[in-house]
């Protein structure tokens, strides 16, 4: 009786789990058809503007067949670790989230997002002050631009040639040195120990699995450390999720000059959705039970039981199986589940075709 308790309890684990990020091969089948079904309809998220996105936590669980973490198989055999973020959008302007949605997506997704989106902000604060900064009439340019990111205090706006490329490591990829032996070695990101941060490690395996021995990286790179081993790669501050247009940036908060900066055009301009908070919200499971802005007919509650309850539950489990080496009767105890998850994940899907059509034939204008 209780194995066949634990066992319900694992389908449904499972089977909830398919409904969030997956990379189980039957997940991907499934996944898919969901993708395609959404696919018909655009949506309106011009309402992400009034929001801005917040890092939350960190989880890592087992993966099962497919490529995450390292599985690298598509045969349902292998099994490895697969990094997820909890990330929030939160009403612009109130001091916590309340009103806002819970969201979750692949670990690499997120830091390649939120790597590129944080360029393209220094790389335009640094555009700003050289064009403030008056240095005609100075020999040597780039020493009177470097003084004047000094005073801005971004630091950051000086190049340096031996700066430690971090969008090179936004997925696992083989590190730029070798031991004595030859042996190659990797860096990838993971989830801090306690999940609130994003660290680089270094790793003996090409999945970014194995973890090499501390010191290694300072061994062989002249004592320094590793770039954002112990610094987290994203930060928890508010992003808005509101793209700041250039002639608002040129009014300086001087009403009486809007209408020159317009070019004499008076009329409003609908404010557009950052790339990062539109590109992670459209690949997130997602959980919208109390979100503003949004009509409750139109709010994803689909992944609100992955995100709150079989998330947390999958990830005790890995840290209580010792992490991505989990014992191999854990791996054959899943496997042996994997059949009857995805025949209830099918369904749960058919349940969400069904609804999404009923939508469709009540407003005729639907949401994915």
């Amino acid at each position: 009786m209780m194995f066949r308790l634990a066992l319900i309890s694992t389908l449904f684990v499972s089977a909830s789990a398919l409904s969030g990020p997956t990379e189980s091969v039957e997940g991907k089948k499934i996944m898919s058809k969901a993708r395609e079904l959404n696919g018909q309809y655009e949506e309106d998220l011009s309402w992400m503007t009034k929001f801005s996105m917040k890092f939350q936590s960190c989880h890592s669980i087992h993966s099962w067949g497919g490529e995450a973490g390292g599985g690298g198989q598509e045969d349902g055999v292998a099994h490895g670790s697969q990094h997820l973020v909890n990330f929030a959008l939160c009403p612009s302007g109130q001091k916590s989230c309340s009103g806002g949605g819970e969201y979750v997506v692949e670990l690499s997704e997120f830091v390649q997002a939120y790597t590129e989106a944080k360029k393209e902000s220094e790389e335009a604060q640094c555009e700003a002050v050289q064009e403030s900064c008056n240095c005609n009439y100075y020999d040597d340019e780039d020493v009177c631009f470097s003084g004047c990111y000094s005073k801005a205090g971004l630091d950051f706006c000086v190049e340096d040639e031996n700066e430690f490329e971090i969008e090179d490591y936004l997925e696992c990829k083989e590190a730029e040195f070798q031991n004595n032996y030859y042996q190659a070695y990797y860096i990838g990101p993971v989830c801090s120990s306690n999940g609130k941060a994003i660290h680089l490690e270094l790793f003996t395996d090409e999945s970014c699995s194995i973890a090499a021995k501390s010191g290694t990286y300072e061994k062989y790179n002249y004592s320094a450390s590793l770039p954002y081993s112990k610094q987290s790669m994203v930060s928890n501050d508010l992003v808005s999720c509101k793209q700041e247009n250039d002639d608002n940036n040129n009014n300086n908060g001087d009403d009486a000059n809007a209408n020159n900066n317009n070019n004499g055009n008076n009329y409003y301009e609908e404010p557009e959705v950052v790339e990062m908070c539109e590109q992670l919200y459209e690949e997130a499971a997602k959980c919208e039970k109390n979100l503003k802005y949004k009509n409750s007919a139109y709010r994803d509650t689909g992944s609100c039981d992955y995100i709150q309850k079989v998330l947390p539950a999958l990830e005790r489990v890995y840290h209580k199986n010792g992490g991505g080496g989990a014992a191999t009767g854990f791996a054959i105890f899943f496997g042996l589940s994997t059949v009857a998850a995805s025949a209830a994940a099918y369904y749960f899907f058919s349940k969400v075709e069904r609804s999404t059509v009923d939508l469709a034939s009540k407003e005729g204008n639907s949401f994915a």
